[in-house]
C-alpha cells in the first residue's frame, strides 16, 4: 500500500480538551500581548465609608490595554443553551470537592493561593491559560488545594461580581461561577455586571439564583471580602493575580511569573512537593 502510517501519538481526550480550551481564547492573546507582561497593579488602603462598598480598598494605578468587551466572549445563548466557559469549567471541576474558597483535598501537602479580582483582564489570561493544567496535573491527584481570595478593587462591578461569588461559594461552586465569568468578562467598569448576567452565569456554574441573590443582598456577602483584603495586606500583595504557594501548615511565597507561564506556577509547586 501507498503512502505511510502516522507516527505521531494520539491525543488523549484531557490533550483535546485542553487544546480546545486553548484554541478558544487563543483569538484573544494578541490583544493581551502587553497585558500578560504585567499584572494588575493596586495600592491596598482604606475602607470607603459607605456601607454597601465597604470592600473596596484599592486604587487601580495601571492601565489594562486589550479590555474591551467587543474583544471577549460574550454571554450570548448558544443553540444548546450554553454560554461560553460553561463545558470548559464543568469539565475542569468535575469530581474535585469544592468547599467555600477552597478547591480540592484538605490533606493535600501543598496550598496555593490566589488573589485576583473577577474584572482583572490579567486574573482571566491565569484562569484561562494556566488554571486548567494546574488543576489537572496538581488539584485533581491530590496534590495541591487551592483557594480564592476575591480583591474586589477594580471598581462597582468588582465589589457586585465578587458579593457574587461569595454567594457561589456558599453553595460550593465558586471555582465554577469565577471560571465561568473570566468566559464571559466585560469592559471593567462599564456596568456589564447586572442581575442578568450574574443569573446567566449563576445558571451556567450550577448556582440556585434565587438563594444567592439573596446572599450576595446580605452583609455576610462582605465578609469574604474584607478578609481577602486583611490577608493581602498580611502577604504584602499589590497586584492581581498574585499566587503563593506553601506547604501545609507553612509558611507561603509568591510566585513571581506571567500568568501565563504555567511552567513557573509548576516548578514552584514541585519546588514544594520536594521534586524540583
Amino acid at each position: 500500500m501507498e503512502g505511510e502510517m502516522s507516527t505521531e501519538p494520539k491525543q488523549t481526550k484531557q490533550q483535546r480538551r485542553e487544546a480546545a480550551r486553548a484554541a478558544r481564547v487563543e483569538a484573544e492573546r494578541a490583544q493581551a500581548a502587553v497585558a500578560r507582561r504585567r499584572r494588575r497593579l493596586m495600592t491596598l488602603g482604606g475602607v470607603l465609608a459607605a456601607a454597601a462598598v465597604v470592600v473596596v480598598v484599592a486604587i487601580v494605578v495601571s492601565g489594562g490595554g486589550g479590555n474591551k468587551a467587543s474583544d471577549r466572549p460574550q454571554a450570548a445563548q448558544t443553540s444548546s443553551g450554553a454560554i461560553p466557559g460553561q463545558k470548559e469549567s464543568a469539565e475542569m471541576l468535575a469530581g474535585i470537592p469544592q468547599k467555600g474558597i477552597y478547591l480540592g483535598k484538605t490533606d493535600a501537602p501543598v496550598r496555593l493561593v490566589e488573589f485576583a479580582d473577577l474584572q482583572c483582564p490579567i486574573c482571566r489570561e491565569y484562569s484561562l491559560q494556566s488554571l486548567p493544567t494546574l488543576v489537572q496535573d496538581y488539584v485533581r491527584t491530590g496534590k495541591v488545594r487551592m483557594e480564592f481570595r476575591n480583591l474586589s478593587f477594580l471598581g462597582p462591578d468588582s465589589i457586585t461580581a465578587g458579593r457574587a461569588a461569595a454567594a457561589a461559594a456558599q453553595q460550593n461552586k465558586l471555582w465554577n461561577f469565577a471560571d465561568v465569568l473570566y468566559f464571559n468578562q466585560g469592559e471593567e467598569n462599564s456596568g456589564y455586571v447586572t442581575p442578568q448576567f450574574i443569573d446567566r452565569i449563576n445558571k451556567a456554574a450550577g448556582v440556585d439564583s434565587a438563594e444567592a441573590d439573596a446572599f450576595a443582598k446580605s452583609a455576610a456577602s462582605q465578609e469574604p471580602l474584607a478578609a481577602a483584603n486583611t490577608m493581602a495586606n498580611q502577604f504584602g500583595v499589590n497586584a492581581t493575580p498574585t499566587i503563593l504557594v506553601g506547604k501545609r501548615g507553612g509558611d507561603l511565597k509568591a510566585v513571581n511569573a506571567d500568568a501565563t507561564d504555567v511552567s513557573a506556577y509548576k516548578s514552584a509547586i514541585d519546588g514544594m512537593l520536594g521534586q524540583a
